[in-house]
């Protein structure tokens, strides 16, 4: 249906084109025109004008499509030659196909449409250049690939700059110098000012310290930053009233003025350090467990007051060179397995023995170990605790009870006592035999040692009770 005014061609209208004139529309239409057998053989090649390519068009004639094209390209053109072929009826979709580069040439990217022409088989493929476009993705690829290493230094900019504030001891905050508000700070900032790091952002400074002069604070670091003085200015914290001193630094970014502040604490008003290693060093001395760090050797390096008063030593200097070993119930036997299964995993827990005093007293303790390793040389640091209440407990609780001893006494009768013994003695030896092996880790040597046995005796005991195949 015809709009008024459009002028079209029905069938059998179209005027007759001169053949010089039909390969002139063909070759203005298109970039490069292949005229092609059904197998893919250039039969003549035409090019526009004002196509402008280093490529010799002519030797083109005569050579199959396919020896022209890039290696990732023949593919996609059997395809696509095969589906036009099947059925002349069916408009096929456009096809991207790269020449290969001939000499120093470049490749050569076109868009080949289809067309059939006559009824020789011949088909006719009109190309587009697509240098253009290609120069343009490869453009928009360049672009894209600059603003990710663009983002990316940002992204590492940034990182740093939060590393380099959060181990800052020293105080830092970012004002803005219009209006006074706290853009960053940083942890020591945070600590100085008595309030968490998240709670300073968007807040004023105003509000976390007082000028100890007349003027306004934000005033008076404004003024002292921009006249270039180099100077500090003091002021005290409003949560605290510590003094502190303030270094402004005045600079811009982004067209807004920020202010760089450096907090200092003003000698005098530091209180006791708050930090973790005063923590630790307080717990070590007061601390109501036994702590010892030992060499691998088993040389006592150090040991707090705890330590001193269960083993009944009175002066620290009486441990100097001496082994851990010689404080322990079971000697060697219970320092292997605690070195091995520290060394190991990196800690051992509740290991249980008993600390033989200077004196020959002995009280049953746990033991925690664990290897460290941020010195020159390994060290081992034992925990102890006496564990003398514990193993009161464990023995009341553990006596034999009135179930217990019925179950002894219903066997009187049916055994012999000497029968009835024996087969007590089986069942505590194999919880003891369990029970060390357990301890060691499943290493026999040290559970044969730490029960008294001979090793071949304590391998007859384990096949006895088939704990041989236990890992």
């Amino acid at each position: 249906m015809k709009r008024p005014g459009e002028m079209t061609w029905s069938s059998g209208l179209i005027p007759m084109i001169e053949p010089e004139i039909v390969t002139e529309i063909i070759s203005r239409i298109s970039d490069i025109a292949l005229v092609l057998s059904q197998f893919g053989q250039v039969m003549g090649v035409l090019s526009n004008p004002n196509f402008k390519t280093p490529l010799g068009l002519a030797r083109w004639e005569g050579e199959p499509l396919r020896d022209l094209l890039t290696v990732e390209s023949v593919p996609k053109f059997d395809s696509r030659l095969e589906e036009f072929l099947k059925d002349r009826s069916k408009p096929v979709r456009p096809v991207e196909l790269n020449h290969a580069a001939s000499g120093d040439q470049p490749e050569l990217p076109m868009r080949y449409s289809f067309h059939h022409i006559g009824n020789d088989g011949a088909i006719l493929l009109l190309g587009q250049d697509q240098r253009p476009v290609a120069e343009m993705q490869q453009q928009l690829v360049s672009a894209q690939i600059a603003l990710e290493k663009d983002h990316e230094a940002q992204r590492e900019y940034y990182t740093r700059l939060r590393v380099l504030m959060t181990e800052m001891d020293e105080g830092t905050l970012f004002v803005s110098a219009s209006t006074g508000r706290i853009e960053d700070s940083n942890p020591a900032a945070a600590a100085l000012l008595g309030r968490a790091r998240n709670d300073l952002s968007g807040t004023t400074l105003a509000e976390h310290l007082d000028s100890e002069e007349d003027g306004k604070l934000l005033e008076e670091i404004t003024s002292r930053a921009g006249s270039g003085n180099t100077g500090s200015l003091t002021a005290r914290t409003r949560t605290s009233g510590v003094s502190l001193s303030v270094h402004p630094t005045l600079f811009r970014t982004a067209g807004e003025q920020l202010l760089l502040c450096r907090l200092a604490r003003i000698s005098g008003d530091a209180p006791k350090s708050d930090g973790l290693p005063t923590h630790l060093e307080a717990l070590f001395e007061s601390g109501p467990d036994a702590i010892v760090f030992i060499t691998q050797g088993d040389v006592i390096l150090s040991s707090n007051d705890a330590f001193l008063r269960l083993t009944n030593i009175a002066q620290p200097m009486a441990l100097k060179d001496r082994q851990i070993t010689d404080f322990l119930g079971r000697g060697s036997v219970d320092m292997n397995v605690m070195r091995e299964n520290a060394a190991r995993t990196g800690t051992m827990r509740m290991y249980a023995t008993r600390i033989i005093g200077e004196h020959g007293t002995e009280v049953p303790v746990e033991i925690s170990t664990t290897y460290i390793t941020t010195g020159k040389q390994p060290v081992f640091a034992l925990v102890i605790r006496d564990a003398s209440r514990s193993e009161a407990i464990r023995n009341s609780t553990g006596q034999v009870t009135d179930v217990d001893s019925r179950s002894v006494v219903e066997l009187i009768g049916s055994h012999t006592l000497k029968g009835i013994v024996a087969k007590t003695t089986d069942v505590i030896e194999k919880m003891c035999i369990e029970t060390a092996v357990e301890l060691t880790s499943n290493n026999r040597v040290a559970a044969a040692e730490m029960l008294g046995l001979s090793r071949q005796s304590f391998y007859v005991k384990l096949r006895k009770y088939d704990l041989l195949k236990q890992d």
